[in-house]
């Protein structure tokens, strides 16, 4: 017998048996289905968490005053700060430290107000040009602000889609002028949307020069919200990140890291450690789903059993007639082959359909490599479990076959 007729055979022996063969492959169908769409759903999670910290900046390391997230404040003889003299110092670290650009960051709380209309963002950031750049910011609408703005302290600014939509109810800003605390400043841009970042509404913001807004609203000698260093290079993050902690803590008068009033923070390393941590959560789910396509294997081996007990009349007729052990153990080990590869086709399709379907944060991304691993991984278990039952019937005396009833 060739492998058609085998395969003819076993179709046979499904449809005569739809239900039972049905339930069966309906076991490795959601196996197989589970697998996909599981590590679909962690790849997803993992793109979306690494696009939102790629734009933070994989060259950032970012420092705030102690307390900025509610940490003790460490020394008590002064209020945590920093300043424009803790900028000057890491600037003058330079290349020879890894350091590419040193960014001052003012976040004043404003109020908006336009014709009549106001509105408080989320955040309102004085900074210099460089800051759009590490920060990922793109402009969809009208310009930055330049350099020789920041200089002449102009009051431009730029704003977010939330910002267009809750204080010119949709309308193009450009070229209006907005009173930013009293002062007005004139809009030059509109901000690429960029949707939710770690809690909060990413197009809820306006930037300005810092210049600006140091002349303006918060005056020569208010503490900086926040210093960005941009490295040279992301290799040389790590050395950056030693000479930012040493330099501020000789400024602040500090000798051990544990009692400084700042805070630093390396977003290259946030965002490995985000990744390793998306990568274990991948590996969990499949194995969670996994579980299911070992049971959808178990089911193969009970229905593999019930058949050859079914048929153990057609066994010994085959054996009587002069058909070997290998040719009974094939059949029945084909069988197992075609059922456990129609419910892997099954469940590959469900996945794969089911991992088309986004979600609000994220969109699974479905890896092929998933699908052909679960796929095999469902045809190998199918054949793993139709061995005990392939084996049975081929162990079956002729004799004793033919008087079964």
């Amino acid at each position: 017998m060739n492998v058609g007729d085998g395969v003819r055979i076993a179709l046979r022996a499904m449809l005569a048996n739809r239900l039972r063969s049905s339930l069966t492959m309906l076991g490795l169908m959601i196996g197989v289905g589970s697998v996909i769409l599981l590590v679909a759903v962690g790849n997803g999670a993992q793109d979306a968490i690494s696009g939102k910290l790629a734009n933070l900046g994989t060259r950032s390391i970012s420092v705030f005053p102690r307390g900025t997230f509610g940490e003790n404040t460490g020394t008590e003889s002064r209020a945590p700060e920093l300043t424009r003299d803790d900028v000057d110092a890491l600037r003058r670290r330079g290349s020879a430290a890894g350091i590419e650009s040193v960014i001052p960051v003012s976040m004043p709380t404003v109020t908006l107000t336009w014709q009549g209309s106001s509105y408080s963002p989320e955040a309102f950031v004085g900074t210099t040009p460089p800051y759009l750049g590490a920060r990922d910011y793109d402009v969809a609408k009208g310009r930055t602000f330049t350099e020789r703005e920041d200089v002449e302290r102009r009051r431009v600014m730029i704003v977010g889609e939330t910002v267009v939509d809750e204080l010119f109810d949709g309308r193009d800003p450009i070229g209006e002028q907005v009173s930013v605390n009293n002062v007005r400043f004139e809009v030059v841009g509109v901000f690429a949307e960029r949707g939710g970042e770690f809690g909060g509404d990413g197009d809820d913001i306006v930037m300005a020069p810092f210049g600006a807004v140091e002349s303006n609203l918060t005056g020569p000698n208010v503490p900086l919200g926040q210093i960005l260093v941009q490295a040279t290079s992301e290799q040389t993050t790590g050395l950056a990140e030693r000479e930012v902690w040493a330099t501020l803590l000789a400024e602040h008068d500090v000798d051990d890291a544990a009692d400084a009033d700042f805070l630093v923070a390396n977003l290259g390393t946030i965002v490995e450690v985000a990744n390793t941590t998306t990568r274990i959560f991948t590996l969990l789910l499949a194995g969670v789903a996994g579980i299911s396509l070992l049971v959808g294997g178990i089911g193969v081996m009970n229905i593999m059993l019930v058949t050859v007990s079914e048929r153990t009349r057609e066994i010994g007729i085959r054996k009587a007639i002069g058909a070997q052990r290998v040719h009974i153990v094939g059949q029945f080990m084909l069988e197992a082959l075609v059922l456990s590869m129609a419910g892997g086709l099954a469940g590959v399709l469900l996945g794969v359909g089911l991992g088309q379907l986004g979600v609000e944060s994220f969109q699974p991304a479905v890896s092929w490599g998933s699908v052909i691993l679960a796929f095999s991984v469902s045809v190998l278990i199918g054949l793993f479990f139709g061995i005990y039952p392939a084996n049975r019937a081929a162990a079956l005396r002729p004799i004793e076959a033919l008087r079964y009833e």
